[in-house]
């Protein structure tokens, strides 16, 4: 018998060519997002997870796709954050960063981000 898959919302918000990243105490970034609690709709989660890890609203969100790893699922939404937002790290999140693909390619980043970041293709295209 198969073991279920971690369910989890996953938000990129991009900014003037750039996307943000945060980083929780290890030196690995990841898109913000994180687990669907019991009863919560993955939109919703991702309204959570996105305020709970960098205190930006969620607004004007674009679903991307829903899209299944060997063990997690994510439910991926775009978001276009205006230039005056700063977002402060917050809950357990040290740092919040916004990079450029370039940039990206010089840290270590979460594997599943980088499967999600090629699925949905070219993403600077607003």
């Amino acid at each position: 018998m198969s073991q279920a898959k971690e369910m989890h919302s996953t938000v990129i918000c991009l900014r003037e060519g750039t996307i943000l990243f945060v980083r929780k105490e290890a030196l690995e970034w990841s898109l913000p997002g994180g687990k669907i609690e019991p009863g919560e709709q993955p939109v919703e989660a991702a309204r959570r997870e996105l305020r709970e890890e960098t205190t930006l609203p969620l607004g004007g969100e674009q679903f991307l796709g829903h899209f299944v790893f060997e063990s997690e699922e994510h439910y991926l939404y775009r978001m276009t954050v205006i230039v005056s937002m700063r977002p402060p790290p917050s809950d357990e999140i040290v740092e919040c960063r916004w990079f450029t693909l370039e940039e990206l390619q010089q840290v270590a980043v979460k594997p599943t981000n980088l499967k999600l970041l090629k699925r949905v293709g070219p993403l600077f295209q607003e």
